[in-house]
């Protein structure tokens, strides 16, 4: 049998300040610590926090797309996003070439020394877009969990 399920979190906006906003993230709080793996499917355990850098090699395990890589195209890049109506423009952010997909939004952007450098929340068919992850750890008042 089944144990009852917790009460839905309640969801808001942080901070939209338009024409300046940093990060696009939210944080969570498993049911239990066993339900979650610091290890990334086909690349293990971050070994910690890098700052990107152009022409910098990466890689990812997204939702859709699986496992994929791709290169740092641009940096403190200034884009305009589309929610679905509502347009958020976010400077200072990290542009790669098409390494994901609708629903990958939210995986850890990796170099190739499994250091984590952004986070994935938007792209398009030619782009993936990330935050600095730097911006998202300070946002969000945490820290990786590394090997």
């Amino acid at each position: 049998m089944f144990g009852s399920a917790p009460a839905p979190a309640t969801l808001a906006m942080v901070q939209n300040t338009p024409g300046n906003n940093k990060v696009d993230c939210a944080i969570a709080r498993p049911a239990s610590a066993s339900d979650v793996s610091a290890d990334i499917l086909n690349i293990g355990v971050p070994a910690g926090v890098r700052a990107a850098q152009l022409g910098m090699a990466l890689q990812k395990s997204g939702r859709t797309t699986g496992y994929t890589q791709g290169t740092i195209n641009q940096v403190d890049v200034t884009v305009t996003v589309n929610y679905g109506g509502p347009l958020a423009t976010f400077t200072g952010q990290l542009l790669a070439g098409a390494m994901s997909q609708g629903g990958d939004s939210g995986s850890a952007v990796l170099d190739s020394s499994r250091n984590v450098v952004g986070l994935l929340y938007a792209g398009s068919t030619n782009t993936t877009i990330m935050n600095p992850i730097q911006l998202v750890l300070d946002a969000l008042g945490v820290e990786l969990v590394t090997a």
